[in-house]
């Protein structure tokens, strides 16, 4: 054992002996020093972001409109703004500037009106006397605002400005957090709690460690341990070193194990110094930071026993580090290609909604376009196109669509693209079923919906944070505009409207998410911090029947069956309530911190279906209040989720599949729609996934880092806080046992040739 330890010895003073290793000591030392100043302090949110403006243009539009009547809050804001930048949105609004333009002029305002908020003197009692405070404001109000420090009056003036803009701008939350560096702050306040800032901490924190770790680390890592197998076998140091009663194998061993304890001591003083950092000025002490140590030293094992198997083979180390670089570019390019084929082409095949519409069943897959099964040629054919073509495309662009039974229509809000400024509105889109589904696209929907329901009689209820509102017309109209020489000019001939039915006395802000009960004509809501049952009236009018405050700030998906109410929080949490008090009777947490993304009930309210985005399925029985006993084929790829109009349970597994059960509690199986593979799947299924399999995959373990610090088996594509947004699954084992598989061989190999090679 001694010899064996001397060699080791002899790896770490050859590594010290490099320029390189005190230079990647020095620049992680710096690392350190600049990263340890940053910091944040807990305050409230006052300023407005760019994802509080829901619609600049309509925001414009409305103070152009205003901008002689100085007495309403809209033409009061437009007096207080420089009069040049009036002259510039005028000529931008006449002009139709370009895409520039509108970005810089939108910067600009969001840039005045966060000054007009800390300002002492923008609050102005007669021009605001029309608006209905809520709660905080009220409360605030009382204490008299000539008393308050410039933080609460600014407060009161944020939240009397949602109120009056709240058609434009998103309700600002309570918690916020102020980043600074030292003692100096970072731009404006980020409306964020305590427990927001740790999880998007723990993404940051995954980036750095998997690409600044990952990837340039194991880089620089393979740079500084390169000689040192070359070294051993330079004519003299290999005599010496075979002279004595050693193993070949053993030796060379010893030096791969040197190299690699080597490197864990550099990665333990990077990632043990960041974990003091972090937990010092951020209060996160993660665990799983200390747990991406050995994940980074595996990965770079893998490289390392390539480049070793390079160096016995030429003995250089300029060829051993190209070598590596040429495996780490072949790894590269088949894992893009594999990821690139999964998210264009096959997983966008992937069902996101099913709408079992009476005697038919419609699917649409995650790009949007719609499905029929036709059992007669037993395969699925498209009845509705997304408008967007091409693999791939972002994330799923409608709300629903959902069947109108009364009507025989489906019916969805399809979803406005492009930037903040230039996004265009989502509208209401009908597909009739005597039109052989074909779309037809209405009206524009009110701002900031993320409810569509229908009706017992059939009427369409939209909700978000713009409230609640009844579409009057007939949908399958189009938008009502007038002709002209065959060309639209919307806006004249225009009937059809929705129509505001909330009594006004919620306050409708993000995090937002509701639930219709069309038989007992009720909705569960929760709005920012409170949950609320709202009941119809003689007048058709939704008003309060039960509210609560709900302590927490996450967002969370609501559904309602029966006697229950269920609301699934973004850390993994369902809550279940009473339906008629709100007071919670059971809370679970069934698959960790991995987030839900869909939550279905059954005609009858005795299921509750809750659909996960590692694609598990947990199921809730209200008349026992006890999860279900049993779980779908398929548990683990499951995309979407549905009851029929006989509580029946229809699950969409793998690319486009779909099986009906007779009900969640035996999980009989009634019937499967399921064609068959096209060539391109069959390529996929029993081609590139095979090989992929057993193909070493280093780059993959930045799923691992992923896992370890979020806890969560899957990751956002975006920044989009929807938790109805598309995530990536990540797959955690397949790449641990695959690379283990490939390290092994790779030493085997290595050992067999330094065994038979005469050196």
């Amino acid at each position: 054992m001694r010899p064996y330890l001397a060699v080791i010895r002899d790896s770490f003073r050859e590594a010290l002996a490099t320029r390189v290793l005190w230079i990647v000591l020095i620049l992680i030392s710096l690392f350190l020093a600049l990263v340890a100043p940053l910091g944040y302090e807990k305050t409230v949110a006052i300023a407005i972001h760019w994802e509080d403006l829901r619609d600049p243009t309509a925001l414009v539009q409305h103070l152009i409109d205003h901008r002689d009547k100085p007495d309403t809050p809209a033409g009061y804001l437009w007096s207080k703004l420089p009069e040049d930048f009036q002259k510039e949105l005028t000529n931008l609004k006449e002009e139709d500037g370009g895409r520039g333009s509108r970005m810089r002029a939108a910067g600009r305002l969001r840039n005045e009106i966060n000054r007009q908020l800390h300002s002492r003197e923008f609050y102005n009692e007669d021009v605001f006397k029309s608006v209905r405070l809520g709660a905080e404001a009220a409360e605030i109000r009382q204490s008299g605002l000539d008393s308050l420090d410039d933080e609460r009056h600014a407060r009161f003036t944020r939240l009397v400005f949602d109120v009056a803009f709240r058609d434009f701008i998103e309700g600002a939350g309570q918690d916020a957090v102020q980043f600074v560096y030292l003692w100096y702050p970072i731009g404006d306040e980020v409306p964020l709690t305590e427990d927001q800032l740790h999880q998007i901490a723990e993404t940051v924190i995954a980036f750095v460690v998997s690409r600044l770790v990952g990837n340039l680390g194991v880089f620089i890592a393979l740079l500084v341990t390169a000689s040192i197998v070359p070294q051993m076998l330079d004519a003299g140091a290999i005599d010496l070193l075979l002279s004595k009663p050693v193993s070949r194998p053993f030796l060379f061993l010893s030096k791969f194990f040197g190299g690699c304890v080597f490197i864990l001591l550099n990665t333990v003083f990077l990632i043990a110094g960041l974990w003091l950092v972090i937990g010092w000025r951020f209060g996160l002490w993660s665990s799983g930071l200390l747990w991406t140590i050995p994940v980074f030293v595996f990965v770079f094992a893998i490289y390392y026993s390539v480049s070793t198997l390079a160096a016995v083979i030429w003995r250089n180390a300029v060829v051993s580090i190209v070598v590596s670089i040429l495996f780490w570019a072949v790894c590269f390019i088949v894992g893009v290609a594999k990821s690139a084929l999964d998210e264009w082409f096959l997983n966008a095949r992937r069902t996101a909604v099913i709408v079992p519409a009476e005697d038919s069943l419609i699917v649409t897959n995650r790009q949007g376009s719609g499905f029929e099964w036709r059992t007669d040629e037993n395969t699925w054919v498209e009845v509705f196109g997304e408008r967007r073509r091409g693999p791939g495309g972002g994330g799923y662009p409608m709300v629903g669509p959902y069947f109108d039974s009364p009507n025989s229509r489906l019916v969805a809000v399809r979803s406005g693209g492009g930037n903040r400024w230039m996004r265009s509105t989502p509208k209401l889109v009908v597909a009739p079923r005597d039109g052989d589904w074909k779309p037809v696209e209405s009206i524009a929907v009110p701002s900031g919906v993320r409810m569509l329901a229908i009706g017992r009689d059939g009427e369409i209820l939209v909700a978000g944070t713009g409230g609640l509102h009844r579409f009057d017309g007939d949908p399958e109209a189009g938008d009502g505009g007038l002709e002209v020489f065959g060309m639209k000019v919307p806006g004249f001939g225009q009937a059809a409207k929705f129509v505001r039915i909330d009594d006004d006395t919620l306050e409708w802000k993000s995090p937002f998410a509701a639930s219709h009960d069309a038989a007992k004509g009720e909705l569960a809501v929760r709005s920012g911090q409170k949950l609320a049952l709202l009941t119809r009236n003689v007048k058709g009018q939704y008003e309060v029947k039960t509210s609560l405050e709900w302590p927490r700030t996450d967002q969370s998906l609501i559904g309602r069956a029966g006697s229950r109410v269920v609301l699934a929080s973004e850390d993994g949490s369902i809550a279940i309530l009473d339906a008629k008090t709100l007071q919670a009777v059971g809370e679970y947490s069934p698959f960790g911190r991995n987030q839900p993304r869909d939550i279905q009930s059954s005609p009858d309210g005795r299921w509750l279906a809750v659909l996960f985005h590692h694609r598990r399925l947990w199921l809730y029985d209200t008349q026992a209040d006890q999860p279900g006993s049993r779980e779908p084929a398929g548990q683990r790829d499951i995309s979407a989720v549905a009851f029929g109009p006989d509580n029946s349970l229809f699950v969409s597994t793998g690319f486009g599949e779909v099986i009906q059960y007779d009900s969640p509690e035996s999980m009989t199986e009634k019937a499967r729609f399921a064609q068959q593979p096209d060539f391109l799947e069959n390529l996929y299924l029993w081609g590139i996934d095979p090989v992929y399999t057993i193909f070493p995959k280093p780059g993959e373990m930045e799923d691992v880092v992923k896992w370890l610090l979020t806890k969560q088996e899957t990751a956002a594509t975006d920044d989009e806080a929807d938790l109805t947004a598309d995530r990536v699954v990540l797959d955690i084992w397949e790449p641990i046992w695959s690379n283990l598989a490939f390290l092994a061989v790779m030493l085997t190999v290595t050992c067999v040739y330094v065994t038979r090679k005469d050196f």
